[in-house]
Protein backbone atom coordinates (compact mmCIF):
# COMPACT_ATOMS: atom_id res chain seq x y z
CA UNK A 1 0.00 0.00 0.00
CA UNK A 2 2.72 2.20 0.76
CA UNK A 3 4.59 1.66 -2.53
CA UNK A 4 1.17 2.45 -4.72
CA UNK A 5 0.77 5.56 -2.20
CA UNK A 6 3.93 6.65 -4.11
CA UNK A 7 2.80 6.49 -7.33
CA UNK A 8 -0.76 7.67 -6.91
CA UNK A 9 0.63 11.04 -5.67
CA UNK A 10 3.19 11.10 -8.43
CA UNK A 11 0.19 10.16 -11.27
CA UNK A 12 -1.73 12.74 -8.82
CA UNK A 13 1.01 15.53 -9.14
CA UNK A 14 0.48 15.43 -13.67
CA UNK A 15 -2.93 16.64 -12.76
CA UNK A 16 -2.09 19.74 -11.17
CA UNK A 17 -2.61 23.39 -12.99
CA UNK A 18 0.21 25.03 -11.47
CA UNK A 19 3.78 23.70 -11.25
CA UNK A 20 4.14 24.69 -7.74
CA UNK A 21 1.26 22.38 -6.72
CA UNK A 22 2.96 19.82 -9.32
CA UNK A 23 5.75 20.05 -7.23
CA UNK A 24 4.77 19.77 -3.97
CA UNK A 25 2.95 16.16 -4.59
CA UNK A 26 6.19 14.92 -6.25
CA UNK A 27 8.01 15.89 -3.02
CA UNK A 28 5.74 13.74 -1.15
CA UNK A 29 5.55 10.80 -3.25
CA UNK A 30 9.33 11.35 -3.29
CA UNK A 31 9.01 10.97 0.88
CA UNK A 32 6.60 8.10 0.41
CA UNK A 33 9.32 6.33 -1.53
CA UNK A 34 11.89 6.81 1.01
CA UNK A 35 10.07 5.30 3.36
CA UNK A 36 9.35 2.76 1.20
CA UNK A 37 12.78 1.99 0.34
CA UNK A 38 14.12 2.07 3.90
CA UNK A 39 11.88 0.08 5.43
CA UNK A 40 10.78 -2.42 3.81
CA UNK A 41 13.07 -3.01 0.56
CA UNK A 42 16.16 -1.54 1.99
CA UNK A 43 17.27 -0.18 -1.09
CA UNK A 44 19.91 2.62 -1.31
CA UNK A 45 19.91 3.43 -4.81
CA UNK A 46 16.19 4.14 -4.68
CA UNK A 47 16.67 6.52 -1.46
CA UNK A 48 19.42 8.54 -3.06
CA UNK A 49 17.37 8.98 -6.19
CA UNK A 50 13.91 10.10 -4.42
CA UNK A 51 16.14 12.22 -2.00
CA UNK A 52 17.72 13.74 -5.07
CA UNK A 53 14.13 14.63 -7.15
CA UNK A 54 13.26 16.00 -3.44
CA UNK A 55 16.05 18.65 -3.41
CA UNK A 56 15.82 19.56 -7.11
CA UNK A 57 12.05 20.05 -6.48
CA UNK A 58 12.85 22.42 -3.59
CA UNK A 59 15.40 24.19 -4.78
CA UNK A 60 13.00 25.05 -7.89
CA UNK A 61 10.14 25.99 -5.25
CA UNK A 62 12.65 28.03 -3.85
CA UNK A 63 13.83 29.70 -6.79
CA UNK A 64 10.11 30.24 -7.91
CA UNK A 65 9.22 31.90 -4.68
CA UNK A 66 12.21 34.20 -4.33
CA UNK A 67 11.49 35.22 -8.30
CA UNK A 68 7.99 35.94 -7.43
CA UNK A 69 9.14 38.56 -4.28
CA UNK A 70 11.22 40.40 -6.33
CA UNK A 71 8.16 41.26 -8.84
CA UNK A 72 6.80 44.73 -7.86
CA UNK A 73 4.02 46.56 -9.90
CA UNK A 74 3.22 50.14 -10.03
CA UNK A 75 -0.17 51.44 -8.09
CA UNK A 76 -1.47 51.51 -11.87
CA UNK A 77 -0.32 47.44 -12.74
CA UNK A 78 -1.28 46.96 -8.98
CA UNK A 79 -4.96 48.04 -9.67
CA UNK A 80 -5.19 46.25 -12.93
CA UNK A 81 -3.86 42.59 -11.26
CA UNK A 82 -6.10 43.23 -8.38
CA UNK A 83 -9.17 43.30 -10.53
CA UNK A 84 -8.33 41.70 -13.47
CA UNK A 85 -5.62 39.04 -13.27
CA UNK A 86 -6.40 37.59 -9.53
CA UNK A 87 -4.97 34.01 -9.53
CA UNK A 88 -2.42 35.01 -12.24
CA UNK A 89 1.17 34.50 -11.07
CA UNK A 90 3.26 37.84 -10.47
CA UNK A 91 5.87 36.79 -13.18
CA UNK A 92 3.16 36.14 -15.46
CA UNK A 93 0.73 39.23 -14.93
CA UNK A 94 4.19 41.38 -15.25
CA UNK A 95 5.13 39.83 -18.52
CA UNK A 96 2.03 40.51 -19.77
CA UNK A 97 2.13 44.45 -18.41
CA UNK A 98 5.65 44.85 -19.96
CA UNK A 99 3.75 43.50 -23.11
CA UNK A 100 2.10 47.00 -23.50
CA UNK A 101 2.15 50.52 -22.61
CA UNK A 102 0.64 52.92 -20.25
CA UNK A 103 -0.65 55.80 -21.68
CA UNK A 104 -3.16 59.05 -21.14
CA UNK A 105 -6.24 60.19 -23.06
CA UNK A 106 -7.50 63.27 -23.22
CA UNK A 107 -11.21 63.88 -23.83
CA UNK A 108 -11.77 63.23 -27.74
CA UNK A 109 -9.49 60.61 -28.14
CA UNK A 110 -10.51 57.90 -30.67
CA UNK A 111 -10.01 54.16 -29.33
CA UNK A 112 -12.23 52.06 -31.59
CA UNK A 113 -13.84 53.37 -34.72
CA UNK A 114 -16.87 51.80 -35.62
CA UNK A 115 -16.24 49.15 -38.85
CA UNK A 116 -12.67 49.67 -38.54
CA UNK A 117 -10.28 46.68 -37.45
CA UNK A 118 -9.79 47.50 -33.83
CA UNK A 119 -5.87 48.88 -33.55
CA UNK A 120 -5.86 48.28 -29.38
CA UNK A 121 -7.19 45.91 -26.63
CA UNK A 122 -7.18 48.98 -24.05
CA UNK A 123 -8.00 48.79 -19.97
CA UNK A 124 -9.07 51.67 -18.08
CA UNK A 125 -7.79 52.64 -14.58
CA UNK A 126 -9.44 55.86 -14.62
CA UNK A 127 -11.32 58.24 -16.74
CA UNK A 128 -14.73 57.55 -18.80
CA UNK A 129 -15.46 56.31 -22.41
CA UNK A 130 -18.18 56.59 -24.69
CA UNK A 131 -19.60 53.92 -26.53
CA UNK A 132 -21.26 54.87 -29.63
CA UNK A 133 -23.19 53.22 -32.43
CA UNK A 134 -24.02 55.40 -35.72
CA UNK A 135 -23.03 58.50 -33.46
CA UNK A 136 -25.83 57.33 -31.03
CA UNK A 137 -24.45 57.13 -27.25
CA UNK A 138 -25.32 53.37 -25.75
CA UNK A 139 -22.92 53.13 -23.27
CA UNK A 140 -19.51 54.08 -21.35
CA UNK A 141 -16.64 51.87 -19.66
CA UNK A 142 -14.86 53.60 -16.49
CA UNK A 143 -12.49 52.63 -13.95
CA UNK A 144 -12.17 47.92 -14.44
CA UNK A 145 -12.93 48.02 -17.93
CA UNK A 146 -11.97 46.87 -21.14
CA UNK A 147 -12.53 48.49 -24.48
CA UNK A 148 -12.02 46.38 -28.05
CA UNK A 149 -11.94 43.42 -26.41
CA UNK A 150 -14.93 41.81 -28.03
CA UNK A 151 -13.58 42.55 -31.54
CA UNK A 152 -10.48 40.98 -30.74
CA UNK A 153 -12.02 37.79 -29.30
CA UNK A 154 -14.37 37.91 -32.67
CA UNK A 155 -11.70 38.86 -34.66
CA UNK A 156 -14.28 41.32 -36.04
CA UNK A 157 -14.36 45.33 -37.06
CA UNK A 158 -14.98 47.23 -34.15
CA UNK A 159 -18.82 47.25 -33.51
CA UNK A 160 -19.43 50.67 -32.36
CA UNK A 161 -17.03 53.84 -32.00
CA UNK A 162 -14.78 53.88 -28.44
CA UNK A 163 -14.12 58.21 -27.34
CA UNK A 164 -12.56 59.04 -24.80
CA UNK A 165 -15.57 61.50 -22.01
CA UNK A 166 -13.38 62.37 -19.37
CA UNK A 167 -8.94 62.50 -19.31
CA UNK A 168 -8.11 58.94 -19.73
CA UNK A 169 -5.66 56.66 -17.86
CA UNK A 170 -5.25 53.16 -19.43
CA UNK A 171 -2.84 50.56 -20.37
CA UNK A 172 -3.23 49.16 -23.96
CA UNK A 173 -1.59 46.54 -26.06
CA UNK A 174 -1.58 46.43 -29.90
CA UNK A 175 -4.24 44.01 -31.36
CA UNK A 176 -1.19 42.32 -33.58
CA UNK A 177 1.05 41.46 -30.58
CA UNK A 178 -2.18 39.87 -28.57
CA UNK A 179 -2.71 37.82 -31.43
CA UNK A 180 0.67 36.86 -31.89
CA UNK A 181 0.76 36.17 -27.85
CA UNK A 182 -1.73 34.21 -28.19
CA UNK A 183 0.01 31.88 -30.40
CA UNK A 184 3.28 32.17 -28.89
CA UNK A 185 2.54 32.35 -24.93
CA UNK A 186 -1.11 30.70 -24.39
CA UNK A 187 -0.19 30.72 -20.66
CA UNK A 188 -0.13 34.62 -20.08
CA UNK A 189 -2.71 34.96 -22.95
CA UNK A 190 -5.20 33.13 -20.93
CA UNK A 191 -4.32 35.35 -17.76
CA UNK A 192 -5.57 38.05 -20.03
CA UNK A 193 -8.65 36.12 -21.36
CA UNK A 194 -9.84 35.75 -17.84
CA UNK A 195 -9.22 39.38 -16.88
CA UNK A 196 -11.89 39.97 -19.98
CA UNK A 197 -14.62 37.34 -18.92
CA UNK A 198 -14.65 38.74 -15.30
CA UNK A 199 -15.44 42.37 -17.19
CA UNK A 200 -17.34 41.25 -19.63
CA UNK A 201 -19.93 39.22 -16.57
CA UNK A 202 -19.82 42.58 -14.71
CA UNK A 203 -20.45 44.22 -18.22
CA UNK A 204 -23.59 42.40 -18.35
CA UNK A 205 -24.59 42.61 -14.85
CA UNK A 206 -24.01 46.12 -14.81
CA UNK A 207 -26.52 46.48 -18.41
CA UNK A 208 -29.03 44.02 -16.71
CA UNK A 209 -29.31 45.91 -13.53
CA UNK A 210 -29.52 49.31 -15.67
CA UNK A 211 -32.22 47.53 -17.90
CA UNK A 212 -34.39 46.42 -15.24
CA UNK A 213 -33.86 50.16 -13.79
CA UNK A 214 -35.44 51.69 -16.12
CA UNK A 215 -38.93 52.40 -16.26
CA UNK A 216 -41.19 50.36 -18.67
CA UNK A 217 -44.31 52.07 -20.42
Amino acid sequence: MVGHLSYLLLVVSMMMRTITMLRLLVIASAFVAIAYDIVWLKDPVGVFWETLLVLVNIIQISREWFSERRVRFTPDEQKFVSSRLRGVSKRDAKRLLNLGRWTEGAPGTVLTTEGDPVPNVVYLVSGRVDILCSDVLVGTCGPGNFVGEMSILAEEPASATAVVAETARYWLISSDKLRVLQDTDPQVSGALDVGIARDLRRKIIAANTERSATPQD
